[in-house]
C-alpha cells in the first residue's frame, strides 16, 4: 500500500503542512480500499502513516514528485491536515516518469490533474525497484500492514531457530529486492503469530498462500517440531508434483527426512547473503 497526494499548488511539498478540503480523501481509491479506510479515526491514521508516500503535483505544474512519509493527521469536519517529511532518493521519479508508470502505480488517466489524497493497494517498494529506484531499508516493514490469514506471499522461509542470523540477513537482502511484506518470515509478524492452533495458519500459509517455499536445511531442521510442521506442507507440494514452489539452501551437511541426494540446491555456505537473495528473486520472477 501507499499514500498518493497530488496538489495544485507550486509551493506545496516544501515542508509546510498540507491542508485539503476533506472531501477530495480516498478520490482515485478502490471502493473496498474506502470502505475500509473512510472513517479516518486514530487506528487508521496509524495505519496510512506506516504507508510510503508519493507527494505530487497536479501535470499543469509541471514539477517533479517528492518522496516521504505522513508524521501526522489531524481531521476537522471539513479539511485535513498533514504533517509530512520529505526523503530525498536519488533518481526518484520525474513528473513525466510518473505519467509514464501509472498503470504500475495504479494511477488513473486523468488522476494527475486534480488534488486529491488516494491510498493504493500497490506494492511500491517492489515497483520502485523495478525502475532502479530504492527505497531505505524499514520504509513500511510493519507487520500491522498485512493481515497474514488472509494475505499471499512472493516466498515464505522455512528454517529452524539456530540459523536465524542467517536467515535474517537474508531477509534483510531480499526485502531490498522484492519489497516489505512480500516475504513470509517469522519475526516480521510476531504479534499475528501469537495465536492458537499456530499450526493451521502455518500450514495455510505455506501451502496455499506462498509462490515460493525457501527451505534451509541443516542438521536442526529435522529435530525442530515447528519445521516438521512447515514440512507436512512442503512435502504435499512435492507429493503434487509443484517441484518449482521449493527451493532448497543446504546450511550445512545435516540430512533431512524427505531431502535426497538428487534434490537440487543453493550451498549457503558458499554464497553471501545477497547472493542468495538474488537467486531467490531469480526464482520469484519465473512465477
Amino acid at each position: 500500500m501507499y499514500n498518493l497526494f497530488v496538489t495544485s499548488n507550486d509551493e506545496d511539498w516544501e515542508g509546510n503542512p498540507f491542508i485539503m478540503d476533506v472531501n477530495r480523501y480516498l478520490e482515485y481509491t478502490d471502493r473496498d480500499i474506502e470502505n475500509k479506510f473512510i472513517k479516518l479515526n486514530d487506528e487508521i491514521k496509524n495505519e496510512v502513516k506506516r504507508y510510503p508516500t508519493i507527494f505530487a503535483y497536479e501535470n499543469r505544474c509541471q514539477l517533479n514528485p517528492k518522496f516521504g512519509l505522513i508524521r501526522e493527521i489531524i481531521s476537522k469536519p471539513k479539511e485535513i491536515k498533514i504533517e509530512y517529511e520529505i526523503i530525498k532518493l536519488p533518481n526518484f521519479l520525474n513528473y513525466q516518469e510518473l505519467n509514464d508508470y501509472s498503470f504500475e502505480l495504479d494511477i488513473g488517466k486523468w488522476e494527475l490533474n486534480r488534488t486529491h489524497w488516494a491510498i493504493k493497494d500497490v506494492n511500491l517498494s517492489r515497483e520502485l525497484h523495478n525502475f532502479r529506484i530504492e527505497l531505505p531499508y524499514g520504509i513500511s516493514r510493519d507487520s500491522k500492514s498485512v493481515n497474514i490469514s488472509k494475505h499471499s506471499f512472493e516466498v515464505a522461509f522455512s528454517f529452524p531457530g539456530d540459523i536465524r542470523k542467517n536467515v535474517e540477513s537474508i531477509a534483510f537482502e531480499l526485502e531490498k529486492l522484492i519489497g516489505p511484506n512480500s516475504y513470509f518470515y517469522d519475526n516480521n509478524y510476531k504479534a499475528q503469530l501469537a495465536q492458537p492452533r499456530l499450526d493451521i495458519l502455518l500450514q495455510d500459509i505455506y501451502r496455499n498462500r506462498s509462490k515460493l517455499i525457501v527451505v534451509f536445511l541443516s542438521h536442526e531442521y529435522q529435530k525442530k517440531e515447528w519445521c516438521g510442521i512447515e514440512f507436512r506442507a512442503i512435502q504435499e507440494i512435492i507429493m503434487e508434483k509443484l517441484n518449482n514452489k521449493i527451493m532448497f539452501i543446504k546450511m550445512d551437511d545435516g540430512k533431512v527426512d524427505g531431502v535426497f541426494k538428487t534434490d537440487g540446491y543453493i550451498d549457503g555456505r558458499t554464497h553471501t547473503s545477497l547472493e542468495i537473495a538474488k537467486l531467490i528473486k531469480e526464482r520469484v520472477d519465473l512465477f
